[in-house]
C-alpha cells in the first residue's frame, strides 16, 4: 500500500475511531462526580473539534495530491479517493444506489461530504442523479428516516455547489417531490431543512405560498444553514426584518443575531442588547427550573447546566462578532468559572444526600429538647421576606445587612450566585420605529401588537 493510500484509509477510519471515543467518554461521564470541577468538556465540544480536524485533514490531503508533480505522459496515476464508490455510482447514473450507500454510511457523512460534489459532477446529469437518489430512498423505514433526511440535505447542498442545468422536466419532478415532502414537515426542522434545500436548488419559490416558506425558515432558524438558505430564497430586507422580529418575540435571540449580522441589520437592531437579554432570559429560565422542582439538588444541577450552556454560547457569539469591547469578557469568564464551581458543589451535595450516605439519627439525650431538623424543616432555598432579603430583577439577592450578598437569601443555596448583566427597562433590541415593514397579512400571528 502506497503512502497516499495509507493516508486515505486512515482518514476513512476517523469516524469509526470517533465512535469508540464517544463510548469511552460516556463511560467517563458515569463517574463525573469524581472528576475535577475544571473538567467541563461536553461530547458536542469534542465531536466538533475532531470533525473540524477531520475536515481540515481531508482538505489538506486533497491539496497535497493536486500539488504533486505530474508524472511522465506514459504513466497515468489518479488521486486516491477516500470514497471511490461515490464516483462509481455517479458515473453510472445509479442514483438509487448512491442514496442507499450514503444512508448506510450516514455516520461517516462528514468524511463523505468533501468528495460528494466532485463525484456528482462526474455524472451526465447531476440534477437527475440527485432526484433519483432522493426519490429512491424517500419512503424509507421510520427508524432510518432521520439519517435519510440528513443525507438528502447533504446531496442537495452538493448540488447547489455543482450549479446544475435544469430542465422543465426536472423541475416538475422536483415540484412533485416537494409537494409530497411538505405534507410531512409538521413541526420538524429536519424536514423543513430538506424541503427548503429542494425549493432553492430547483428554483421552486414561486410554486409555494411565501408565508408558508417563511414559516419553514423560522422553523430552521437555529440551523447553521438558515441564513444561507434565506439569501438563496432572495428574501427582501423587510421580510427578513419581520423574521428577526418574530425570533426576538419568541425568544430565539441567538438565531436573531445570525440574521442581524448576515443581512447587515445592526443599524436597525442592537446586537449587544439582544445578547444581554439572552443572558437575562437564561437566568430567569434557570430560576424557573429550580422553583418548579422545589429547589431540589437535581433541579439546581439542571439549572446550572442550562445557564452554563447559554453563557458559553453568548461568549462564543461575542468572540465571533468581535463584541469584546461591549462586554467585560473577564466577568463572563469568571461567571462561567463560578457556575462550574457551583455545579461541582451541588453534585457533591447530591452524592452525600444519596441513599448510600443516609444521615445519622440525632441522639435526643444531648439535644436539650431540640430535635434535629427534618427534610421539611430545612431552611428554604428561596429568600424569606422576614429575613430582610429581596431578589432583584436579575435573581440576585440584595441584602439589607451591610456587606452581605447571599445567593437566593440562603448561604446553603448553591445556585444563583452569579449576577446577570444589566438589561434595559424595555426591549431595546427592537428597531426604533413602529411597524415591521412586512405585508399586513404576514404580521399575525407572529407579532403581538
Amino acid at each position: 500500500m502506497t503512502a497516499p493510500e495509507s493516508i486515505a484509509l486512515a482518514i476513512k477510519q476517523i469516524d469509526e475511531k470517533k465512535q469508540k471515543l464517544k463510548k469511552a467518554f460516556d463511560g467517563l461521564q458515569a463517574h463525573r462526580s469524581l472528576l475535577s470541577p475544571s473538567f467541563n468538556l461536553s461530547w458536542s465540544d469534542i465531536d466538533s473539534h475532531f470533525s473540524s480536524l477531520q475536515s481540515s485533514l481531508s482538505d489538506r490531503f486533497r491539496l497535497l495530491q493536486s500539488d504533486k508533480t505530474e508524472p511522465p505522459p506514459a504513466v497515468t496515476t489518479e488521486t486516491p479517493l477516500t470514497w471511490p464508490e461515490l464516483r462509481t455510482f455517479c458515473e453510472n447514473m445509479n442514483g438509487k444506489g448512491l442514496g442507499k450507500f450514503m444512508i448506510d454510511n450516514s455516520n461517516k457523512r462528514l468524511s463523505i461530504k468533501p468528495e460528494l460534489a466532485q463525484a456528482i459532477r462526474s455524472s451526465s446529469s447531476p440534477a437527475a442523479l440527485v432526484l433519483d437518489a432522493i426519490e429512491g430512498s424517500y419512503h424509507c423505514s421510520p427508524s432510518s428516516s432521520a439519517d435519510a433526511r440528513r443525507i438528502f440535505v447533504l446531496l442537495l447542498e452538493a448540488l447547489i455547489e455543482v450549479k446544475p442545468n435544469l430542465t422543465n422536466e426536472l423541475r416538475e419532478r422536483a415540484r412533485t417531490l416537494a409537494s409530497d415532502w411538505r405534507l410531512n414537515i409538521g413541526n420538524k426542522p429536519s424536514e423543513a431543512l430538506g424541503f427548503l434545500h429542494l425549493v432553492v436548488v430547483f428554483e421552486l419559490v414561486s410554486v409555494f405560498n411565501m408565508e408558508e416558506i417563511l414559516d419553514y425558515v423560522f422553523l430552521i432558524s437555529n440551523c447553521k444553514q438558515a441564513t444561507t438558505l434565506s439569501k438563496k430564497l432572495a428574501l427582501d430586507y423587510s421580510i427578513v426584518a419581520g423574521i428577526v422580529h418574530k425570533l426576538l418575540h419568541t425568544g430565539r435571540l441567538l438565531a436573531a443575531i445570525s440574521f442581524i449580522y448576515e443581512f447587515e441589520m445592526t443599524d436597525r437592531f442592537r446586537p449587544v442588547n439582544v445578547l444581554k437579554t439572552s443572558l437575562y432570559n437564561s437566568r430567569e429560565a434557570a430560576k424557573r427550573v429550580c422553583a418548579q422542582a422545589g429547589n431540589s439538588l437535581k433541579a439546581q444541577n439542571e439549572a446550572t447546566d442550562k445557564e452554563l450552556s447559554a453563557l458559553r454560547l453568548v461568549i462564543k457569539v461575542i468572540k465571533e462578532r468581535n463584541l469584546e469591547i461591549e462586554f467585560f469578557e473577564e466577568d463572563l469568564e469568571e461567571s462561567v468559572q463560578e457556575l462550574e464551581n457551583l455545579r461541582a458543589r451541588t453534585r457533591q451535595a447530591s452524592k452525600l444526600a444519596s441513599p448510600a450516605n443516609p444521615p445519622k439519627r440525632p441522639r435526643a439525650a444531648r439535644c436539650n429538647n431540640l430535635t434535629a431538623p427534618t427534610q421539611s424543616q430545612q431552611p428554604p432555598l428561596l429568600p424569606d421576606p422576614r429575613h430582610g432579603l429581596q431578589v432583584n430583577p436579575f435573581g440576585f439577592v440584595n441584602s439589607t445587612v451591610p456587606g452581605v450578598n447571599v445567593p437566593y437569601g440562603n448561604q446553603l443555596a448553591p445556585y444563583g450566585s452569579v449576577p446577570a448583566p444589566a438589561i434595559a427597562a424595555r426591549p431595546v433590541y427592537y428597531e426604533q420605529q413602529t411597524g415591521y415593514g412586512l405585508r399586513p397579512q404576514y404580521q399575525p400571528p407572529y407579532y403581538p401588537q
